[in-house]
């Protein structure tokens, strides 16, 4: 991590979950984190909660006391303008972005049967179309600056199988969206000789998350209960992995999901008795 220590990175939906285990983990191996999320009393008390934790550590993993400095940042990411804006902020302060965690997301039952237009333009509008204008953001600002930067997404196993339940087929097209752009994207940057890595974190069910509070439904607590479930700092730390890799080796796909799942069946496998007939 050496590489990207006091560099600067961009985590979206950094109030909580995925994005708050994230950004304590960039700032535990130095790196300064931009956090942004909607919910700017979500920003606070992770800032607060930093500033505790700051005071009862002694060390990064590098056996330094050098950690990264958060910069809370309220901001709409399906509006451009505001991304824009704290993109040049970030430019004109900081020295530019070497870092980008697409982590927002929302998910919510809407079916292609009765679901309507509302619903799946907001699918759209923030599991993917904010997404890429976050990294063709990113994009330019490590253009901009010589920065031979990281874009990675914190995608979904529902991005690679069909989601077995009613009424989720949207979010599963969104991110098989998400699966074909960051190839997309690689590929471009292919073409233009850029040295900007991409990275694709698919994870299976997340425990702990702010991601239902989006939607229209909440999983019953025999469902919980019963799946086997990765936590957030389990996909911090594979974002950490992916960041870890030399500037030869780059993680184009990583999908990660809880011991005793499957990626098709998106949580725990109903048994089967094999007696039975």
């Amino acid at each position: 991590m050496d590489q990207w220590k006091r560099g600067n990175a961009i985590v979206t939906g950094a109030g909580s979950g995925i994005g708050a285990a994230t950004t304590v983990e960039l700032l535990r191996h130095g790196v300064n984190v931009i956090g942004l999320d909607v919910q700017s009393a979500k920003l606070e008390e992770l800032a607060n909660s930093l500033k505790d934790n700051t005071k009862n550590a002694t060390s990064t993993p590098e056996g330094s006391s050098q950690r990264g400095i958060f910069y809370p940042k309220t901001c709409d990411i399906t509006d451009e303008q505001a991304v824009q804006d704290v993109f040049d902020w970030v430019n004109a302060e900081l020295g530019g972005v070497s870092v980008l965690v697409n982590n927002a997301g929302i998910i919510m039952r809407s079916s292609l049967l009765d679901g309507t237009l509302k619903d799946w333009k907001f699918f759209m509008n923030i599991n993917v179309l904010a997404q890429c204008v976050c990294s063709r953001e990113a994009y330019r600002s490590m253009s901009k600056n010589n920065i031979n930067g990281h874009i990675i997404q914190i995608n979904s196993i529902g991005g690679h199988s069909i989601t077995p339940y009613y009424a989720h087929k949207m979010y599963n097209a969104s991110k098989t969206a998400i699966t074909v752009l960051c190839e997309g994207l690689r590929h471009e940057l292919s073409l233009v000789n850029s040295k900007i890595k991409v990275s694709s974190i698919s994870p299976g069910s997340v425990d702990n998350t702010e991601i239902f509070n989006t939607a229209k439904f909440k999983p019953s607590s025999q469902v919980v209960s019963s799946r086997p479930a990765l936590t957030p700092e389990d996909v911090a730390a594979m974002v950490i992995t992916t960041l870890e890799t030399p500037p030869r080796v780059e993680i184009a796909e990583l999908i990660v999901i809880p011991t005793g799942s499957t990626i098709q069946s998106h949580g725990n496998p109903r048994p089967v008795n094999l007696s039975d007939k």
